[in-house]
């Protein structure tokens, strides 16, 4: 992508010795943090699915009102996305990473006090601030901790994170519900985010780039001590930083002349390809139930397509810097409508959960491939700004997408065509992204 050959070229002393060097334990453990921080988020966001059960048992609250929590989480995280992401670059990730931290915390321990649906929502709310900006600003820490050889795995491992954290936490937490209440999962999460808090605060230091952007004596010193931590050597009296001004997180910039086209055809792409992966993983399980098969059934399948995106995720993020990202991406989004439109067609279970297993790797890559694209798109004073303006507004895809197939499927259409118009979503995010690598927003 020529938009990556200009960021190297254009690159910082600092980021020039960190891309060229091997990554240090340091430079690991703040990449393994992300991921840690990521499948942390995975269990937040699904912890009021894993409560939803005892919640509406010991409210006596319908399917409607049940909707009504489940989306407010969501919304939450939209906010966060977009209003707490820009603050990553105006004052650096590691804040940001530290106020999310709390915001989480915070609102998991006030959820499990929740009485009414009223004050459920709005610790849902606040949990969901709290995702939405965590997640755009570790997306930043996994790129900029990394060198070039392993940037896009980092931020591939960090992503696949999400699953594996709903999925370990899923089973922390099975048990605990029946013996200790509904209320058990937000105490849990709680307490398991707060945990992380000292561990960011003496264990994560600030990314350089940002300091490399203030230019300042303290932030060169701060610099040189950072690169003495991580075994690098520490920045010579000759070494120029060319400090710019510290003014990142404006959306008015990100949608200005020179970025305007690049954030459009991003956030459009991402919000078509989340819409098509959270309609077919929210519906899969109603879909098999209604072709007739058990319940069981229907969760192994949705499992290994959970299975199939962890596979898929991590073998992206290693084949980019071989085969080429925006290459790679564009292909899993063709593979993502291919195999949806297959899966529609199929019969039998095993052949149905093998579509489901590849599926889930087609599917998942292309998130992967995205987030890491969003990484490498945007210049550092704007990268924790632009990705959270695409997470953001990509949740509206997250909501667009299950509706969309409820009304194709309640209009009396087959399943196999609601699930191949649903999936073509991918296509034309593939196509946007062919645009996207010849366009000039390529060149900023």
């Amino acid at each position: 992508m020529a938009g990556h050959d200009s960021a190297t070229a254009s690159m910082n002393p600092v980021m020039r010795l960190l891309a060229d060097a091997p990554m240090s334990p340091r430079q690991i453990f703040a990449v393994a943090i992300s991921i840690a921080l990521n499948a942390l988020d995975g269990f937040d966001v699904l912890a009021i699915t894993f409560a939803a059960p005892g919640i509406t048992r010991d409210w006596g609250i319908g399917p409607a009102q049940l909707g009504v929590a489940l989306s407010s989480g969501l919304a939450g995280m939209a906010l966060g996305s977009l209003v707490l992401a820009p603050l990553g670059d105006r004052f650096g990730r590691r804040p940001l990473v530290l106020g999310c931290l709390i915001l989480m915390a915070m609102g998991m321990l006030l959820t499990a006090t929740a009485t009414g649906l009223a004050s459920l929502c709005l610790w849902r709310v606040v949990t969901g601030l709290g995702i939405g900006g965590m997640v755009a600003a570790i997306n930043a820490v996994a790129s900029e901790f990394a060198n070039e050889k392993r940037r896009d795995l980092s931020v591939a491992l960090m992503t696949i994170g999400y699953p594996i954290g709903g999925l370990l936490g899923g089973f922390a937490v099975a048990e605990l519900v029946v013996t200790h209440g509904w209320q058990s999962v937000f105490v849990a999460g709680g307490l398991a985010t707060a945990a992380f808090l000292p561990l960011i605060w003496f264990g994560l230091p600030e990314s350089l780039e940002y300091l490399a952007r203030k230019g300042t004596p303290a932030a060169r010193e701060k610099i040189d001590a950072i690169l003495t931590r991580m075994g690098h050597v520490p920045l010579g009296a000759d070494v120029v930083l060319a400090p710019a001004p510290v003014r990142g997180g404006s959306l008015a910039e990100l949608l200005g002349p020179r970025f305007r086209r690049l954030t459009l055809l991003l956030v459009f792409a991402y919000f078509l390809h989340i819409m098509t992966f959270y309609f077919f993983s929210g519906w899969l399980p109603k879909l098999m139930s209604d072709l007739g098969y058990a319940t069981p059934d229907a969760i192994r399948t949705s499992a290994l397509m959970s299975l199939g995106g962890v596979i898929g995720g991590s073998a992206l993020g290693w084949a980019a810097p071989r085969f080429g990202l925006i290459r790679l991406v564009t292909l899993s989004m063709v593979g993502t409508t291919v195999t949806f439109a297959v899966f529609g067609m199929v019969s039998g279970l095993v052949a149905m959960q093998v579509v489901a297993f590849l599926a889930g790797a087609c599917v998942f890559g292309g998130i992967v491939g995205l987030y890491a694209l969003l990484a490498r798109s945007f210049p550092a004073e704007l990268r924790v700004t632009g990705t959270g303006l695409a997470i953001g507004i990509g949740r509206g895809g997250a909501v667009v997408g299950p509706v969309l197939g409820g009304i194709l499927i309640q209009a009396g259409m087959s399943i196999p065509l609601a699930i191949a118009i649903v999936g073509a979503g991918a296509l034309i995010a593939a196509g946007i992204l062919i645009v996207l690598s010849r366009g000039p927003a390529a060149q900023n």
